[in-house]
């Protein structure tokens, strides 16, 4: 499979909704609505405020029109066919100590229909290989270090490990704080 990377942008905005309105979550009504909006917001943020019907889609509608939201859209054959979340820690406010040379993975999402088939695998190459051209000293990602977990999407520590990403810390939220510097 030949993916092709875009960073989210206004020009690719109506591809991002498209995706997060009929695929992303096709088969996990949980997630359904998100948008890749709980780390953009503040700490102090009230989920409602953030999640009630159709305020995350506009939330993300609003910060990517104003350039405070960051990702990668993965397409084969011009469809999208999965997202990652990634940008400039600064960009992350749920999370402590952004700096501007540090850029975050947060999460990934695949096609339903897709998965299990090398995507995240193949983005997270793309993704690393972006980040370290735009000027990021450093990348950290916070893995699930539970097997099948509901964090899945946040990608597996042997994922980062294979790509030089070493371990930071084990996070009381069954994470793994890891970080690849760039030379």
């Amino acid at each position: 499979m030949e993916l092709q990377l875009k960073r989210l942008e206004v020009e690719t905005l109506d591809d991002f909704l498209e995706y997060f309105d009929h695929r992303a979550f096709l088969r996990d009504d949980d997630w359904a609505g998100c948008y890749c909006q709980a780390y953009l917001n503040p700490p102090d943020a009230n989920e409602e405020d953030v999640f009630g019907p159709g305020k995350a889609r506009q939330a993300a509608c609003d910060r990517v029109n104003a350039g405070r939201m960051d990702g990668y859209l993965a397409y084969e054959n011009d469809r999208v066919v999965g997202w990652c979340a990634a940008g400039s820690s600064k960009l992350f406010e749920r999370l402590p100590d952004a700096q501007e040379t540090l850029a975050r993975i947060i999460c990934f999402n695949v096609d339903p229909d897709l998965r299990q088939q090398g995507i995240a695998n193949k983005m997270l190459d793309l993704v690393i290989e972006d980040l370290t051209k735009r000027g990021f000293a450093a990348v950290e990602a916070a893995p699930s270090t539970e097997p099948s977990s509901h964090r899945s999407f946040q990608g597996t520590v042997e994922m980062f490990e294979t790509r030089g990403f070493e371990k930071v810390v084990e996070m009381p939220t069954g994470q793994m704080l890891m970080r690849k510097h760039f030379d």
